[in-house]
């Protein structure tokens, strides 16, 4: 079939021969009469000459058509700049038709390039499908786009949405308040999907590089979330409580680079299967700005078999407080990770030099909180080389809670300042959703408890065994109820025993109902008691 590609190359070749033909007619109009053989030999040299020139001009007139002469279909806003696709903003104030058009000429046309020209937009929503390119601005500081409220039908998803394809968006500022059309629903800010008309069609790849995305915080009414790669929200079973199909989970990955995200319900939401690759790095600001911050839960892996990468991020967490029906529930956790009956059987996740911020804001409050439920999958769980910063006003939280997973690896990190227990592994348990499984192969090595205040760093539960706890920690506080072993303690595991361990207080219940409300996301999700 004749594509539009094949025009614009037939027509390329069309203007390039009739460039060379018009210059050759003119310098044959020109041409004086040769007398003798060497004069001709020195004519023919001079016109093999012209001759190339006139090549070159052909080429030239060819190019400026294809530039500037290219029809997109679009308003006037949008234009052609070679193979970039050009968006300025619309003095009617609404730019959703005209960044509709150029990602849609994009994607028909096979141009690799959107760029907006101007410093502010407004938009609706905007669904493009097979989108392969750079959806970009000048800068995150010079390049605002605010997703106008009220003005997104919401069961599309996201704000900006890219079904299939392989989209980079860069160097741009997001804005998302009240986006709903009905009060209450919920969408992403950034939504990387599966195709929704036809749901095998399922790998989708994401790049979102120095950007900033901002919300309307916890007292928003609509949930929203900054980044989301997931299976389109069509091809979930109607009936919510039916888990998603294998076959119809999203392939491919996230690279989350280099941006600010706050004041959001989800900072970043990932489930991707047969091993994709989500890399959410350095996401950190020099100075006094953190750049995840003031979000119910940053980082939320749900349902995955994905290699997902942590690195060099600055993430703050328990330091917002919900009303309603999410208060105490949404705003105490850094990390989340969690799979249900519905999840693949592996699972990977390394969490490296990174800082965690433990703003207060709630009693209970967790760094990373990861949990199964429904069945017993593979975790590999490497934490290693980062930075915790609790606070003394957290007595029931954790730095990192981990239930029914073996076979992890706790290393290098600095744990400082307070909590009720920095690392607690624990079996789940099952009267709310947890496994009840035996927790065994932890190795908890090198890391730095010096500047701890907690009352115990390590808490071991009673279904746990052979787990090792190594020695050169500056002697953390051990409290061993199950079978493990313990090489340094700066006190007796036995004065602990017969005591509740904190992870069997709260952690439970909190990931089950963080899961439940994240898990609805086939349908919009809600705000609770709102």
């Amino acid at each position: 079939m004749f594509q539009a590609e094949d025009y614009s190359i037939a027509r390329y070749s069309l203007q390039a021969t009739l460039g060379r033909l018009q210059c050759c007619r003119v310098l044959d109009d020109v041409e004086p009469p040769i007398a003798n053989t060497e004069q001709k030999q020195r004519e023919a040299v001079k016109m093999n000459r012209t001759s190339l020139f006139c090549v070159v001009i052909g080429f030239l007139v060819a190019f400026s058509g294809v530039s500037v002469g290219q029809d997109l279909g679009c308003e006037a806003e949008v234009t052609l700049d070679g193979g970039v696709i050009e968006v300025a903003a619309s003095s009617a104030g609404d730019d959703t038709e005209n960044i509709q058009c150029a990602l849609d000429a994009a994607a028909d046309g096979g141009y690799k390039d959107v760029y907006l020209t101007s410093s502010a937009y407004a938009i609706g929503g905007v669904e493009v499908t097979n989108f392969r390119g750079d959806f970009r601005g000048k800068s995150a500081s010079s390049t605002t786009i605010t997703v106008t409220d009220g003005a997104l039908a919401c069961e599309k998803g996201a704000a900006l949405r890219f079904n299939q394809g392989a989209t980079t968006i860069k160097r741009v500022s997001l804005k998302m308040n009240e986006p709903c059309s009905t009060a209450g629903g919920s969408a992403s800010v950034i939504g990387f999907y599966t195709n929704p008309s036809d749901c095998s069609k399922r790998t989708v790849t994401g790049v979102v590089d120095r950007v900033i995305i901002e919300g309307g915080g916890a007292s928003a009414i609509d949930f929203s979330t900054g980044i989301t790669v997931d299976a389109a929200p069509e091809c979930f079973p109607e009936d919510s409580s039916e888990p998603l199909p294998t076959s119809r989970k999203a392939l491919g990955g996230l690279r989350a680079n280099r941006n600010q995200i706050r004041d959001l319900d989800i900072g970043i939401l990932a489930s991707v299967s047969d091993g994709g690759q989500i890399d959410i790095t350095s996401n950190r600001v020099s100075g006094a700005v953190v750049a995840m911050e003031r979000l119910g839960i940053p980082i939320s892996i749900v349902d995955a078999n994905q290699n997902t990468n942590i690195f060099r991020n600055e993430i703050s967490y328990n330091d917002v407080e919900y009303p309603g029906g999410l208060a105490g529930l949404f705003g105490t956790t850094g990390i989340l990770i969690g799979s249900t009956s519905a999840s693949p059987n592996t699972n990977k996740t390394s969490i490296s030099k990174n800082t965690f911020t433990d703003g207060g804001a709630n009693s209970e409050g967790y760094g990373l909180l990861s949990a199964q439920q429904g069945k017993s999958i593979t975790h590999e769980i490497v934490v290693a080389g980062n930075t915790f910063n609790g606070s003394d006003t957290n007595t029931l939280g954790a730095g990192l809670a981990v239930l029914d997973t073996s076979k992890g690896v706790i290393s290098g990190n600095s744990f400082k300042a307070g909590a009720m227990t920095w690392i607690a592994l624990a079996s789940g348990d099952p009267a709310d959703g947890g496994l009840g499984a035996t927790v065994k192969g932890w190795a908890i090595v090198s890391n730095s408890f010096s500047a701890s205040t907690a009352s115990v760093d390590v808490t071991l539960g009673s279904n746990t065994e052979d787990n090792i706890v190594g020695r050169t920690q500056n002697s953390p506080v051990v409290d061993d109820s199950g079978s493990n072993d313990v090489l340094e303690s700066s006190a007796s595991a036995s004065s602990f025993l017969g005591r509740s361990a904190p992870i069997s207080i709260g952690s439970q219940t909190l990931y089950e109902e963080q899961l439940e409300t994240i898990t609805g996301r086939g349908v919009p999700l809600r705000k609770l008691g709102r």
